[in-house]
């Protein structure tokens, strides 16, 4: 096997990929949470019985059709995000047939499922086809496949393989609608069967007995999951046929194929024939994907059985609804009281919004009800406010079409606020979502969330960005501000600090950014958030006044080995340091943390939250230097190697504050402003004498910036970050 490192957009050329980034990938893909091993219990269970479900995968033909993908998966690194890829098709879901499959099978459809849902579905319908009814393994292999740990392990490494991007070319390929808005009553016989009832759970079950069943000549169903994940296994090696659309009229589509699938849009003709009611299955939400474009679908999914909204009336509402709110709605992200924020920042609409456009706001929006009601301008109809007034904790019946279009409308608030956290991203990135809109959980917790206050915690931030665009549930309450929450991945999705995308120090790094690509290198809990660990404490140590030279005492290379008194060093590192992400050394959680390499040892760990704040603390400086009487103010100079020299120990001293020179080394300025944000550390990104100056007037009440109480009187540690060659006048 050969390990392959390119850039996103192309071969990699003149990028250096430290050994530790490599070695820390594989670290994280074989973690409690990684994306690799989830199959090996499954594997070592089937090495010790008697060729189990061998002949089945020759009848199905998937011994020699199941399509092996390499790993294909992005590293976030120093030099920006590097593509990995490694040929290893093969070894993947543990290098045998039987785990191999249903690994895929299980990617497969918890694409479409929650991926419990997508556990049971398998186990009950194509496990006893491969293992026999009668096998003592099914009870046993379902255990193991439901465990949490191996589950997500499975699920990754399908995202880690480029799976879930090829279901959702595979979906676009075919130009399968993305919604099925003719949901009707299904024949069975001489029964009627109603969707809202049976639930799409059901209707997967039968398009997997089909399958388990060899496939007969055709299986026509009314749902677009089903059609989809028809073409998902026909994908990775299932032996399926064409799959079509037809609208229930006239002669049905001929395939030349046989065991097609027609997906049916009208009519009255009977479909979905092995569908049953299924009592062991959960039927929960559906994992819906969708871009910008393509929101008024997904909405319209969301929605469940209503069906008499077209999908263009929703997606026009939407973009109607994002445009208002990106016009008004800015976010600005703040540290406050010593943790990251990110705060609403209003504009003036220029219109005052109708009281019916208000009361109908009001339902969901207290608190900022007046800045979203012209959202609610198309449905500020007194028809509509009687159809949702005292129906907002209610279960939606399929008739209740002014119901529906009101909760899609929120929801579209919803999206649109959320999108602003991540304003650079949201709009071009693909997402998915377990929305669901026909019950009033989802809309209840997120617009009570938005609508609390005007500031909100990172935590909370993440978490709701998480929930539309990767897929989290929102069974689980919204995280506690103290949780250092910094990040989230769920298989392909994931949200980010723009600081570990680009490892650069800009006024963008702590606004997060939407990724639709496996983020290999991280460690992540159990339901797949991130969270940033603290870093290690710095002692510091005074220098005595008989070891301190002044700059003109000594010469150009001894002010490198030795710290010294004088104007602020404007100068680039001496030395380099590089940095990668990892889980820190001093405590054994899988937290994430930036690491610093110095002369092939570790320099330290920083914690993500702490390199954030130290960004968000330091932009004091006036952005024209007015000038300084007698100067600049003289600092205590200190180069890089010197810093480096002791790992947990820093010097200091009484009268001068410490500078250390890192000119336009990120690196650099990222490591040291978040190794010392806690005791009073700060970049300069222009001129040392102002930082110095405006720091000193934040805190003449003897507080810290980040208004915990300053009992340490000693000066300041500054990072010189600023341009070289910048003269103070």
């Amino acid at each position: 096997m050969t390990l392959v490192w390119k850039t996103p957009n192309g071969p990699l050329l003149q990028t250096e990929v430290g050994t530790i980034d490599v070695v820390n990938t594989f670290t994280a893909a074989r973690s409690l949470y990684g994306w690799m091993g989830g199959t090996d219990g499954l594997r070592f269970l089937l090495q010790r019985i008697l060729n189990p479900f061998g002949g089945r995968l020759k009848i199905l033909e998937l011994d020699r059709n199941l399509r092996l993908m390499p790993l294909q998966a992005h590293v976030l690194t120093s030099q920006g995000p590097l593509v990995a890829l490694l040929d290893d098709a093969r070894e993947s879901f543990g290098g045998d047939i039987r785990t191999q499959v249903t690994g895929m099978t299980i990617c497969a459809l918890a694409h479409e499922c929650r991926d419990i849902t997508a556990v049971r579905l398998f186990c009950q319908y194509l496990l006893p086809q491969l293992f026999g009814e009668a096998s003592l393994l099914l009870s046993v292999v379902q255990s193991q496949l439901m465990e949490n740990t191996t589950l997500q392990k499975i699920l990754n490494e399908g995202a880690s393989r480029g799976l879930n991007n090829l279901f959702i070319e595979t979906a676009a390929d075919l130009n399968l609608p993305e919604v099925n808005s003719a949901w009707g009553p299904m024949k069975r016989g001489d029964k009627t069967l109603d969707f809202g009832f049976v639930g799409p759970a059901s209707m997967i079950g039968g398009l997997l007995r089909w399958v388990a069943q060899g496939g007969g000549l055709e299986y026509r169903t009314r749902s677009t999951a089903v059609a989809r994940l028809a073409a998902y296994l026909k994908a990775i090696g299932y032996n399926i046929g064409d799959i079509h659309t037809w609208n229930g009229h006239g002669a049905p589509p001929v395939s030349i194929h046989t065991r097609s699938v027609t997906l049916v849009l009208g009519g009255s003709s009977e479909t979905d024939p092995l569908m049953e009611a299924i009592e062991r299955v959960l039927d929960g939400p559906l994992v819906l994907h969708y871009q910008h474009k393509t929101t008024g679908a997904m909405l319209l999914m969301a929605l469940g059985h209503v069906s008499n909204i077209p999908p263009e009336t929703l997606q026009d509402d939407f973009e109607k609804v994002f445009d208002y709110i990106e016009g008004i709605l800015t976010v600005e992200y703040t540290c406050r009281n010593g943790a990251l924020t990110a705060e609403y920042r209003w504009r003036d609409a220029g219109k005052k919004s109708t009281s019916m456009e208000t009361r109908l706001a009001s339902i969901y929006f207290s608190h900022i009800a007046e800045r979203v009601a012209p959202c609610f301008n198309r449905i500020a109809k007194q028809k509509y406010l009687n159809c949702v007034k005292g129906r907002s904790s209610k279960v939606m019946q399929s008739d209740e079409k002014q119901l529906g279009r009101f909760r899609a409308i929120t929801a579209s608030v919803a999206i649109s606020i959320i999108s602003r956290f991540a304003s650079g991203t949201f709009k071009t990135a693909h997402h998915a979502t377990q929305l669901d809109l026909s019950l009033p959980g989802w809309l209840s917790m997120v617009c009570k969330s938005l609508d609390l206050d005007d500031s909100f915690p990172m935590p909370t931030v993440v978490s709701l960005l998480a929930m539309v665009h990767a897929g989290i549930s929102n069974s689980d309450k919204m995280p506690a501000a103290a949780t250092e929450i910094i990040a989230w991945r769920n298989g392909i999705y994931s949200v980010v600090p723009s600081l570990l995308v680009d490892m650069k120090v800009s006024p963008e790094s702590p606004q997060l950014v939407c990724l639709d690509r496996f983020w290999a290198n991280v460690s992540t809990e159990s339901n797949g958030c991130i969270k940033s660990s603290n870093t290690e404490e710095i002692q510091r140590y005074d220098i005595s006044p008989d070891q301190l030279y002044s700059h003109s005492d000594l010469s150009s290379a001894e002010r490198l080995a030795e710290p010294y008194l004088g104007p602020p060093d404007l100068s680039a590192p001496d030395c380099p340091l590089y940095l990668s992400l990892g889980t820190p050394l001093h405590y054994g959680d899988p937290h994430l943390c930036f690491i610093g390499w110095f002369q092939g040892s570790v320099a330290g760990a920083v914690g993500i939250t702490d390199a954030l704040k130290a960004i968000l603390m330091s932009r004091v400086e006036p952005d024209i230097c007015p000038g300084h009487e007698g100067g600049p103010k003289h600092v205590l100079n200190v180069k890089t190697s010197v810093w480096a020299r002791k790992l947990l120990s820093k010097p200091i001293h009484k009268q001068h504050s410490v500078f250390v020179p890192v000119a336009d080394d990120h690196c650099w300025t990222i490591f040291t402003a978040g190794q010392m944000v806690n005791q009073g550390g700060r970049i300069v990104f222009r001129c040392p004498t102002c930082a110095d100056e405006k720091y000193e007037r934040q805190v003449p009440d003897g507080s810290s910036p980040d208004g915990r109480p300053n009992h340490d009187s000693r000066p300041l540690c500054f990072v010189g970050f600023c341009e070289r060659g910048l003269n103070e006048e």
